[in-house]
């Protein structure tokens, strides 16, 4: 079983290592792949997604595991003027159900934090594209590399 878990500030150090993880992203590669996550702005960040209603943050945990397998948020995006999601599962785990659950989750979560759409802009060739169109997102535009999905909460 998957759930949500906004983590504690200390706890930051999974995500500073999956986002170095070459394998978990290299679905990033045409932005750079790893992202450093510095400590030096934990503190900022922490505070902005915790606490502005724009923005949701929270890692993946599976109970069987008894640990945490990814990533999943969200946030208002000025240039799309939607809410934009985000999920990255550990690459040693995608392909086993996971991803969906948490994508699940994300989308009832956001529905609850009173959202009415939620959006992806995805890489047209990423094959997690239709992950999200089994769940119900609708492809709205195509452009360059990138399609935007989006769904009805």
């Amino acid at each position: 079983m998957i759930k949500l878990v906004q983590p504690q500030i200390e706890e930051l150090k999974y995500r500073k290592k999956l986002l170095k993880d070459p394998q978990t992203m290299a679905f990033n590669k045409n932005n750079g792949g790893t992202v450093d996550f510095n400590e030096k702005i934990w503190q900022p960040w922490y505070a902005l997604w915790m606490n502005d209603a724009k923005y949701y943050y929270a890692y993946i945990y599976d109970d069987t595991l008894k640990k945490y397998i990814g990533e999943v948020s969200y946030y208002f995006e000025e240039e799309y003027r939607e809410y934009v999601l985000n999920i990255i599962v550990e690459a040693k785990y995608r392909h086993l159900g996971k991803g969906k659950e948490a994508l699940e989750l994300l989308c009832q979560q956001a529905k609850e934090n009173g959202l009415r759409f939620l959006c992806d802009d995805i890489e047209t060739n990423n094959p997690a594209k239709n992950l999200f169109l089994d769940l119900g997102f609708k492809e709205v535009w195509a452009r360059e590399s990138i399609t935007m999905l989006k769904k009805r909460l």
